[in-house]
């Protein structure tokens, strides 16, 4: 009999033990699952690839922004086709991930086709206009550093002819362009402006051979906004200059002072301070679906960027029209002209 007692007496102690170890396994679990729920999680999706010096490149550089100041895991990945985008978009979202970027105007029908079965998390796409409760554009607006590119190379040119080389033919793009010739022709007026098309981001042969083509027709300042494809128009310049014609590129969107050093006088950059802006946004609980415009108006987030090893080579008379016209913009006396491409996808 004492046998028997002793032995349920055991048995009731590892029946207890082992509802603590449930109810202690319980508490942390619940507190993995608290702080997994805290961890700010954001992630990039990119048309092209992240190397490419422009476009991609300085979208990345804001995420990587977003994971320092923010302290959030971050994941990107090239999303070509609208099949792909939908699928990473629904990928990110599935996993918990709190905002989700398309770099891109093409990521709207992508984003609109996965956002409202994920409520909870926010989508970006860069340009377009395209909103819901969980989608918004943020647009960043070049076109006033264009503008006073267009300034530096209206006053220098020796023969009244300048270049635009972009990828593909999209509204951004051409935005850009405009304001570029506007800004030439308001200190030139017999400037001619030529634009001609890669038909993609990536064919840097192509952008040289188009680049070089408009040389030999007399352009000496080449603006190309092409991402990878723009880097011909880089090394065409180059090979210019090494026959002994002076001619010179701008950057756009990033600072592409140090890949072209001969030729590149200045840029107009989208910094990182624009991704950092809307991540802390929804991070604090303060994001609001509507259009997020970026420009030179906005805490610098897009600003005119010189290259130091060139700046020498602009005329003071040219670098103060710049700052003049520049404080006629930041203080909203002289509106840029652009196209409007905020129009729902």
């Amino acid at each position: 009999m004492k046998q028997v007692r002793w032995s349920n007496k055991v048995n009731i102690s590892i029946v207890l033990s082992l509802i603590c170890l449930f109810a202690i396994g319980s508490i942390f679990t619940g507190c993995a699952d608290t702080n997994t729920k805290e961890e700010f999680k954001v992630a990039m999706l990119l048309p092209a690839s992240k190397t490419d010096a422009g476009w991609n490149a300085l979208a990345y550089e804001g995420l990587l922004a977003i994971e320092e100041e923010l302290g959030a895991k971050i994941m990107d990945v090239e999303s070509r086709t609208s099949t792909e985008q939908e699928q990473h978009f629904r990928y990110y979202a599935e996993k918990g991930f709190d905002l989700i970027f398309g770099h891109g105007y093409e990521f709207q029908g992508p984003a609109k086709a996965v956002a409202s079965d994920f409520p909870d998390t926010i989508f970006i796409t860069s340009s377009g206009g395209t909103r819901t409760d969980n989608i918004s554009p943020a647009n960043f607006r070049v076109e006033q550093p264009a503008y006073l590119l267009g300034i530096i190379a209206g006053m220098m040119t020796k023969g009244n002819k300048l270049g635009a080389l972009g990828g593909d033919e999209i509204p951004s793009v051409k935005s850009t362009f405009i304001a570029f010739e506007e800004g030439a022709k308001s200190v030139n007026p017999d400037v001619d402006v030529r634009q001609v098309w890669v038909g993609n981001w990536e064919d840097a042969v192509k952008g040289k051979e188009l680049s070089l083509a408009l040389i030999n027709e007399g352009v000496d300042f080449i603006f190309p906004n092409a991402d990878a494809a723009g880097l011909g128009a880089f090394h065409a310049a180059e090979n210019a200059q090494a026959e002994g014609n002076m001619v010179y590129t701008f950057g756009a969107n990033k600072d592409k002072s140090e890949i072209s050093e001969t030729t590149v006088l200045a840029n107009a950059v989208i910094t990182p301070k624009a991704f950092v802006k809307i991540a802390k946004l929804v991070k604090d609980g303060k994001f609001k679906p509507k259009i997020y415009t970026f420009n030179m108006l906005t805490d610098q987030a897009i600003t005119l960027v010189y290259n130091p090893k060139l700046k020498d080579k602009i005329p003071q008379e040219v670098l103060d029209k710049v700052e003049e016209v520049k404080s006629k913009i930041l203080s909203g006396e002289l509106e840029v002209p652009q196209i409007d491409f905020t129009e729902e996808n």
